[in-house]
């Protein structure tokens, strides 16, 4: 498949739930499942992080870290998450950084076996910026993906 028809068909995998969810107001929102089309079967990331267009992932001692951009006709869609897959209960907040300033979603708990994830929308001329997924945990520090490019 092309790089483009790759990216036309996340954009629209992720588009209307993001929409959805979102209501264009660009604000973070928390779900308990791993957002459609999310490479979730792998058992962990690759020492490069890369695991698609766009999409980089990290493997942390009791769950992987995601982030992703898409882009369909409109604005980009930012998502980062994490499946816990061990451990206690956490409280944590999911964010992105680009150019040096970090946006962050709301604080959640989280349980192990449990997905979380946040997302927010940015009128961006392309989804090819440069940008890293980021995770800060209560008590443990924060977390980030490799930079996810094209």
């Amino acid at each position: 498949m092309s790089t483009f028809a790759h990216k036309i068909v996340r954009s629209a995998a992720v588009a209307g739930l993001t929409l959805a969810a979102m209501a264009g107001t660009g604000a973070a929102q928390a779900s308990t499942s791993a957002p459609s089309g999310d490479a979730s079967i792998q058992e962990a990331c690759p020492s490069s992080g890369q695991i698609g267009y766009g999409r980089v992932c990290t493997t942390l001692s009791s769950g992987r870290l995601f982030h992703d951009k898409t882009q369909g006709s409109g604005p980009v869609t930012v998502r980062t998450w994490y499946e816990k897959s061990s451990g206690g209960t956490i409280s944590a907040k999911l964010g992105f950084n680009y150019a040096g300033t970090t946006t962050w979603g709301s604080t959640f708990s989280q349980a192990k076996g449990t997905t979380k994830s946040a997302s927010w929308s940015r009128n961006w001329s392309s989804d090819c910026y440069s940008t890293i997924g980021m995770m800060s945990v209560s008590g443990q520090g924060t977390f980030q993906t490799p930079s996810g490019t094209c």
